[in-house]
């Protein structure tokens, strides 16, 4: 294997992510990058969905090798422009990421460390497999609309907690506190509607509170939403949750960061290639906690498709 030191990368950093721990740390970064060999150029994301253009350019100038410093918003913009780009196979691309966001939850599932150190020398050691991806058609404003995820999807109450958490992090809030206060204010906030479901043949109607569709097994800062989700068996784990409440969601919490509130027996697991999702009140839904609105979803997924820099030791290992 050639060493990942020896290849030229192209670095996307978000100054945004982590609340703005990007550009807090940018120098750090670089400077590590340095110590470790690497020859790069260093592009950073100015505004939402930039790091989607950068990707492309990357792309286009002949770059291969792309490194993510940023958190799982990032990591997905540049996952699209991986597949929006028309200049080679997305398979073609490696990604390595440098975790500076607030949930990190797509490392998680990897084995990749939180700490920019050993994460860049994960990258250097340049171990990699090819992972699952997703992707989402839909409609906004009367337009067709697709887009990739790496992580995870969620619909109806997934949905707004991710919302409401992208705007606590626009005020500069951070840590797991952050995804309980969305949590909380989302619940009081969210009714549960009646959905309709469609996973590869099977039919499903009832009222639901929330579907999780995970290629990775974690969102929203850790939360085990998909924990048996294997990211390149060419299948998604889907997660339905039916109407749960309060007390429901309460007696629940501490099995959502662990996995068992899977043996609530309202909630339900499936394994699929193919998810519609529509409701007669539109039900909201986010990619790895990118907001795509409220609207009828068709997703679908693709085997084995990007190379991602991965812990071959921590892979779907968990303390």
């Amino acid at each position: 294997m050639e060493n990942s030191d020896q290849k030229k990368w192209f670095v996307i950093l978000n100054p945004h992510a982590g609340s703005g721990q990007g550009k807090k740390d940018q120098t750090i970064i670089v400077n590590l990058l340095n110590q470790k060999g690497f020859d790069f150029k260093l592009a950073v994301s100015d505004y939402p969905k930039h790091a989607i253009e950068l990707t492309i350019q990357a792309i286009t100038e002949g770059f291969r090798n792309l490194i993510v410093a940023g958190g799982d918003g990032t990591l997905n913009e540049v996952v699209n422009g991986v597949f929006l780009q028309t200049v080679c196979l997305p398979d073609e691309i490696i990604v390595g990421v440098i975790p500076v966001g607030t949930g990190n939850d797509w490392i998680k599932t990897f084995g990749i460390p939180n700490k920019y150190n050993q994460a860049i020398q994960m990258i250097k050691k340049g171990d990699t497999m090819q992972q699952d991806i997703g992707r989402i058609i839909y409609t906004s404003f009367n337009q067709a609309k697709i887009c990739y995820f790496a992580n995870m999807a969620g619909f109806g109450f997934d949905a707004m907690v991710a919302e409401k958490t992208n705007r606590l992090k626009d005020q500069g809030r951070k840590g797991i506190s952050l995804y309980l206060q969305a949590l909380g204010s989302s619940f009081l906030n969210y009714q549960t509607g009646k959905a309709r479901l469609v996973i590869d043949d099977k039919v499903v109607e009832e009222l639901v509170f929330s579907v999780s569709i995970g290629i990775g097994r974690f969102n929203g800062g850790g939360m085990m939403q998909a924990p048996d989700a294997i990211p390149d068996n060419g299948l998604f784990q889907v997660t339905i949750i039916r109407k749960i409440g309060l007390f429901g969601i309460l007696r629940n919490l501490a099995g959502l960061y662990s996995g068992a509130y899977l043996k609530d027996p309202r909630v339900s697991t499936y394994s699929a290639s193919r998810v519609s999702i529509s409701a007669a009140k539109n039900i909201a839904g986010e990619a790895d906690g990118e907001i795509l609105g409220d609207n009828k979803f068709d997703i679908d997924l693709f085997s084995h498709k990007l190379k991602v820099i991965y812990n071959p030791e921590k892979y779907l290992k968990f303390d």
